[in-house]
């Protein structure tokens, strides 16, 4: 039974995030339309796309694997099953102990099935964007995980139910521990999260694997019609989530508390507390970082990310490692 309600929440999920994160496409465009001094599309735009791409024909290159097809299909796929991982104001509905593990992988999977997609293509575009995919995938991901796993060990220390498990992050929060050492790391791993969720979305510095401008979108160049519609669909599942992340790291806190709320009131207005939090965090990552930096090249991107990015974060999760080890009192 407790499988059939986490099957239903999952579905309900999926149609809640679906809607947020294509509105929240639409929002991204208006404002920064409006900081570029533009009018910019109307707020509806990201649906009318997704609809009328459904609508159309998708074309198939003429020396497309088949994974060329595929692709989209298991792209969304493993979005939607990300879901069942991802806290959205509550702990995950398949939340398990080492859960995280899951969802680091199943968030690498998707944009390894964009690159295996791009491949099949047969388009040397896409097979550049394809290439570089892969190179800021390795490059994003380490510092990441490194603190993920810092601010996990170090909540693990306080007695949760589950180590390395996502629930974890609803049990306690970084900021309560109030130590000097673990709130500087904490800030530090904050910057090194937003950075990494720039990456991830791939806007301003890091627009480099579609790089309109440079090789026509890269991967998506030979995607058009039902194809296309699911990438789109599933990049902005993508977004969502990742941003879900760093908000449940960082901004845990709900509502529903506050208002003595309790059962499915509680979670739903949890649910829409988190939505908020999550566009304010891409207002900032998304929108202005978009709005205000120009693309880097690769080798820019990735001296970036291991010069720069991966040394913060190994700072933070140091000061984190020495307020457990209590090393300094």
């Amino acid at each position: 039974m407790n499988i059939i309600y986490a099957t239903l929440g999952l579905i309900g999920l999926y149609i809640y995030v679906s809607f947020a994160s294509l509105l929240w496409e639409g929002l991204d465009r208006k404002l920064v339309a409006r900081m570029q001094m533009r009018v910019g599309p109307p707020l509806l735009q990201p649906f009318y796309d997704f609809l009328k791409l459904v609508s159309k024909e998708s074309i198939i290159p003429k020396n497309a694997g088949r994974m060329f097809e595929l692709a989209p299909v298991f792209a969304l796929a493993v979005s939607i099953a990300l879901l069942a991982y991802t806290p959205f104001g509550f702990a995950p509905l398949f939340n398990t102990k080492g859960d995280v593990i899951v969802f680091i992988y199943l968030l690498t999977l998707i944009a390894f099935i964009r690159v295996v997609g791009a491949i099949n293509s047969g388009s040397p575009y896409a097979q550049i964007g394809a290439q570089r995919e892969m190179i800021l995938l390795v490059s994003r991901e380490v510092p990441m995980m490194l603190g993920l796993f810092a601010i996990l060990w170090r909540l693990s220390k306080l007695g949760v139910s589950k180590p390395f498990s996502m629930a974890t992050l609803y049990e306690h929060n970084i900021w309560e521990i109030g130590t000097p050492l673990t709130f500087i790391g904490a800030v530090i791993l904050l910057f090194v999260f937003l950075a990494w969720l720039a990456s991830e979305i791939e806007v301003g510095y890091f627009n480099i694997p579609e790089a309109e401008e440079e090789i026509a979108e890269g991967p998506m160049v030979e995607y058009s019609g039902r194809h296309l519609a699911l990438f789109k669909l599933s990049n902005a599942l993508k977004e969502f989530i990742s941003a879900s992340l760093v908000v449940a790291i960082f901004f845990p806190w709900g509502i529903s508390g506050l208002f003595g709320l309790s059962g499915v009131s509680a979670i739903i207005a949890d649910l829409i507390f988190h939505t908020l939090k999550v566009f304010a965090v891409l207002f900032l990552s998304m929108s202005i970082f978009r709005a205000v930096t120009g693309r880097l090249r690769i080798t820019q991107a990735v001296q970036l990310f291991w010069l720069r990015i991966l040394p913060a974060s190994i700072i933070g999760a140091l000061l984190i490692a020495i307020d457990i080890s209590e090393v300094i009192a």
